[in-house]
């Protein structure tokens, strides 16, 4: 993998060999990343698994490195590499997908066409707030190369292809982007746009500029996936989903920060659970949250903080009922929450296992330093359904995701929404400025909405060491 990185690195600066002396400056950084990772019962123990529990124990290393050459004052480039892999997969497969690929790979254009204009082309990263519905993580269980099928909720291969636009008109900025998620089909007989999927953003973020360092933010994202429908399927539209939402965030008082957040959903939802054929239902769904994060004003030589959050995403109370041609089903909406591109709670154990939506997520949070260079934390997250399983429902099982892209169908009791609950435990330390080591323990406990087959308590250890340059 470093012959790789070390070759490839040579390639870029042979090919900037012509052009030196339009370059004022060039930057050479990256982070190298190893981790030691265990994961086991995170199918809760299934009796029913015919491959037997769910069990993992390997080593992963993730290398980034990147180049950001400014040409003038104006004008930026940046090239980032990346290699995510498992120990002694390059020994074992000949797949590209053990390969360097391309993380970032754009432009930047300031002062474009007028001076507050900033226009950027390429591959980069697309980060909005929280991150609550567009952040740089991108969805669950969706990793290419490597970690697609070890650990793909960890990997970093996280940017899109886009343009985007930044008018800053301080102390407002604004973001237009249009972003291309999946080309699918590029040639051939069928090569026609009808089977991307395209996100397109609007995002406003105002500072008031007071005391209490106020922001303000509204925004507009639109997903249009047309790949439903590259079959032709009669009556089958594209599936689009348009959610806009507004975020304030706050410091009421001193040592506090605040942040609630509020969105929408709305469009067409095609391929509805339980269909057949062409399936089309207006969506209607909601999402919130709420953060906040405390400074404590006593022991203050412990640095303690205390953070909490709600996050609520709605439900279906119906999925498999949906309207199929010109039959009409008794109800016409689909109220699930489409996760997007949102980008939290990465490392826990819940979020690998279920996308964001029909969710009520409580967390709370204490941090502190124990010693120089030390930082301790522990956090709980309590799960519950916001719909519990359709009552009319032929079995009662329940579909969830595995670290390698497999899943699982566990057996839930109906009329029970409570999840689980999960506890971590993390450690932190800062060896030198640079380079960080860390400990992550995890459990989740099954709530009493799974079997009594399926409450086996799913564990996960993560060690890493980290180091910049």
């Amino acid at each position: 993998m470093f012959k790789r990185l070390l070759m490839a690195l040579i390639a870029v600066a042979f090919l900037c060999v012509p052009a030196f002396a339009a370059v004022q400056n060039v930057k050479v950084s990256g982070n190298i990343e190893s981790t030691w990772l265990v994961r086991d019962q995170f199918d809760f123990g299934d009796v029913t698994a015919a491959t037997g529990d769910f069990y993992q124990n390997l080593l992963i290393t993730q290398a980034i490195l990147r180049v950001d050459a400014d040409l003038t004052d104006n004008v930026q480039t940046v090239l980032s590499l990346i290699n995510e892999r498992d120990w002694g997969s390059e020994a074992e497969t000949s797949d590209l997908t053990t390969d360097v690929a391309v993380n970032l790979a754009y432009v930047a254009l300031k002062e474009f066409l007028y001076s507050p204009l900033t226009l950027i082309i390429g591959r980069q990263h697309l980060n909005y707030g929280n991150a609550f519905i567009v952040g740089k993580g991108g969805p669950n269980n969706s990793a290419d190369g490597r970690l697609g099928s070890v650990a793909n909720d960890l990997t970093k291969r996280t940017a899109m292809d886009a343009v985007k636009a930044i008018l800053n008109y301080d102390p407002l900025t604004i973001d237009i982007f249009a972003a291309k998620v999946d080309e699918n089909i590029v040639a051939g007989a069928n090569n026609k746009d009808h089977d991307d999927t395209d996100l397109y953003g609007f995002n406003a973020n105002y500072k008031l500029g007071d005391s209490r360092n106020t922001e303000i933010e509204s925004y507009f994202f639109a997903k249009i996936d047309k790949s439903t429908v590259a079959t032709g399927t009669a009556g089958e539209k594209t599936d689009t989903v348009y959610t806009p939402g507004l975020r304030v965030a706050t410091n009421p008082i001193e040592g506090l920060w605040t942040s609630a957040e509020v969105a929408w959903q709305g469009g067409n939802k095609t391929n509805a659970t339980g269909s057949s054929g062409a399936d089309n239902l207006r969506r209607e769904a909601m999402g919130a949250q709420v953060i906040s994060s405390y400074q404590v004003p006593f022991m203050k030589e412990y640095n303690p903080v205390l953070s909490n959050s709600y996050t609520y995403t709605s439900g279906d109370s119906n999925p498999t009922d949906v309207r199929a041609g010109d039959n009409m089903a008794s109800d016409d909406k689909w109220t699930g929450w489409d996760q997007m591109y949102e980008d939290q709670a990465a490392g826990t154990i819940y979020n690998t296992l279920a996308d964001l939506t029909n969710t009520h997520i409580y967390n709370a949070a204490l941090q502190v330093t124990p010693i120089e260079d030390v930082t301790a934390k522990l956090s709980w997250w309590g799960l519950w359904w916001d719909k519990e399983a359709d009552r009319a429902a032929s079995t009662t099982s329940t579909t969830i995701k595995q670290p390698d892209g497999t899943t699982v169908s566990l057996t839930n009791e109906l009329d029970k929404r409570h999840i689980g609950n999960e506890f971590d435990a993390e450690l932190l330390y800062n060896y030198t400025e640079d380079v960080q080591i860390g400990f992550i323990a995890s459990w989740f406990f099954a709530g009493n909405y799974w079997h009594s087959d399926n409450d086996d308590v799913a564990k996960q250890f993560l060690t890493k060491v980290s180091a910049n340059f």
